[in-house]
């Protein structure tokens, strides 16, 4: 029964892959036009390509609105979440969580904006500081997570140097050829660097323990945020300001990314006809307003800075859902110190591809049952 599956109608068919390379032009345009911005402030870009910009997006989502509509479906919200994602939760499972938080968090959202939460952000943490808060925590934790740091570490693993011409963005990537993880962090110098290093090596850990994780998307992203939570509660260091600064930061994971992933539906349920520059700019802002970004330094045309709308479409929903659950685990340790340690070190074995299954096996609250 082998090749049964390739029997009859195949949906890789060249009108499919056609329109699969006219999207991947579109998605190289883009990286072409950001590539090419000198500007360095945010409204330098604007002035500089702002109508290009959110033209790009408009064509992109028409693109893709037309191969949803080439493979059967009445939405490319739909398709995306099948044919990339993999959920095994619904598109409109997700906005009712974006409503909820809507409603529950955004005046709450709006009162940290106007605190000091954020002034650790400004405190000078050096690449040193930064490694020895992560290694602290590695051996306080001990077992797989102990192990994973001193590999990393040993083996020169991780590319933790500051730069000026060097990638700003953080990330892990597990090299298969060589069978370990690798870890990419590009420090601002800043208190925060903390988190960011805590967040990728909860990924290496997870590579380290699999030796290679094959999890869904979220599944991963709950590994790596539970890390910054855990590194709270096993860090020899006074993490009074630094757990004020993650639980604002939380807060914004919630409001911002529910926010953005709100905007991004209704975009692609926009009519051809209306998919121009002004209606997408209108459309952001008008969500930016339900959400309380008018509560910061907030910028209507900031959504051509956001890659994920032209590269990663549908995946923003997953900071949210994957966060919520990393916050159980946070909240796990605090209730009996080790509990939320233990619940991680039975997490970092799973390779669960289904989210809501990796949620209800670990024993955890689906954000969806709120």
């Amino acid at each position: 029964g082998f090749f049964d599956a390739y029997e009859g109608e195949n949906q890789w068919d060249a009108a499919f892959l056609s329109l699969l390379e006219q999207e991947a032009e579109l998605e190289g345009r883009y990286y072409e036009l950001m590539g090419g911005i000198e500007a360095e402030e945010p409204e330098e870009i604007y002035e500089a390509c702002f109508d290009e910009l959110a033209q790009l997006l408009a064509e992109l989502v028409a693109k893709r609105q037309e191969i949803a509509a080439h493979m059967g479906y009445e939405s490319y919200v739909n398709f995306a979440y099948d044919f990339y994602h993999y959920g095994d939760y619904t598109p409109g499972q997700a906005m009712e969580l974006t409503k909820t938080i809507q409603r529950e968090l955004v005046e709450l959202y709006r009162e940290v904006n106007a605190g000091d939460y954020w002034d650790p952000a400004l405190t000078e943490c050096s690449q040193n500081q930064m490694i020895r808060y992560v290694s602290g925590c590695a051996g306080e934790m001990g077992g797989y997570v102990e192990e994973a740091f001193e590999l990393m570490r040993g083996k020169d693993l991780w590319d933790t140097e500051p730069g000026e011409y060097k990638l700003n963005a953080s990330f892990e990537v597990f090299l298969p050829t060589y069978r370990v993880p690798f870890v990419f962090v590009n420090p601002t110098g800043t208190e925060y660097d903390k988190l960011t290093l805590a967040h990728e090596f909860g990924h290496f850990a997870h590579d380290f323990v699999c030796g290679g994780t094959y999890a869904g998307t979220d599944v991963s992203e709950v590994l790596s945020q539970g890390m910054e939570y855990l590194s709270l509660c096993y860090s020899s260091e006074d993490t009074g300001d630094l757990a004020r600064m993650k639980a604002a930061d939380s807060l914004c994971v919630y409001v911002e990314q529910a926010a953005y992933a709100a905007f991004e539906h209704q975009l692609y349920s926009l009519p051809r006809e209306e998919l121009t520059p002004e209606n997408i700019r209108s459309l952001y802002e008008q969500v930016g307003l339900e959400f309380g970004f008018d509560s910061w330094d907030w910028d209507s045309r900031d959504f051509v800075m956001m890659t994920h709308y032209y590269t990663e479409p549908m995946y923003l929903i997953s900071y949210v859902v994957s966060n919520d659950t990393a916050f159980q685990l946070y909240q796990l340790e605090l209730a009996e110190p080790g509990k939320g340690l233990e619940k991680y070190r039975e997490m970092l074995r799973s390779q669960e591809t289904w989210f809501l299954t990796f949620v209800e096996d670990m024993g955890m609250v689906s954000p969806f049952s709120r």
